[in-house]
């Protein structure tokens, strides 16, 4: 992971700010299975809310950028000095810094931007070979990913695949009688 320059508001209204840019949408073609009590079988602190939808996007070497605003409890009052407004959908930034997504959820699945705060321009004179361009490998992650969302049984297998992953549900544990003497 390095560092890179982004964006300091939602990407999903890119194009209220910037006429030549705009996220591609991507829906999933199955939308993720709903698993009773899934909060119950994932470890203390995992996200239950858009579960397969993240667990997607690390599967394509994503990591979380910032939470949505509605994901923190209402105790949590969450502020960002360089940011003015709370982010409506979850935003992800690609290891290699040269995507972003935010998660949509459900079948309406992600909206994908590529990083183009991360141009030649401004990468300087590090960047020798054209096959490895920003741009270019932002769209070869995009293709690869929209093919995937659109395909139906690899989708299912791969949320069978998570499902089977998950630990069973853990009893319930009931408070012991009081103690008598």
């Amino acid at each position: 992971m390095k560092l890179v320059e982004a964006y300091v508001t939602e990407i999903s209204d890119i194009r209220e700010r910037n006429a030549f840019q705009s996220c591609y949408p991507m829906r999933l073609a199955r939308a993720p299975p709903v698993i009773p009590d899934l909060e119950r079988r994932l470890p203390e602190g995992t996200q239950a809310v858009n579960f397969f939808e993240y667990s997607l996007l690390q599967a394509f070497g994503f990591i979380v950028d910032v939470e949505a605003e509605d994901l923190y409890p209402d105790q949590v009052d969450v502020v960002y000095s360089y940011r003015r407004s709370p982010y409506k959908y979850s935003q992800f930034v690609h290891r290699s810094g040269v995507a972003f997504v935010q998660v949509l959820g459900g079948c309406r699945g992600f909206v994908f931007l590529t990083n183009r705060l991360m141009g030649p321009g401004r990468m300087g004179s590090a960047i020798k070979n054209k096959d490895h361009l920003p741009a270019i490998a932002a769209e070869n992650l995009r293709v690869r990913m929209a093919e995937f969302c659109s395909d139906g049984p690899r989708l299912q297998a791969f949320y069978d695949a998570r499902i089977a992953s998950l630990p069973p549900i853990p009893p319930i544990m009931e408070e012991p009688p009081p103690l008598v003497i």
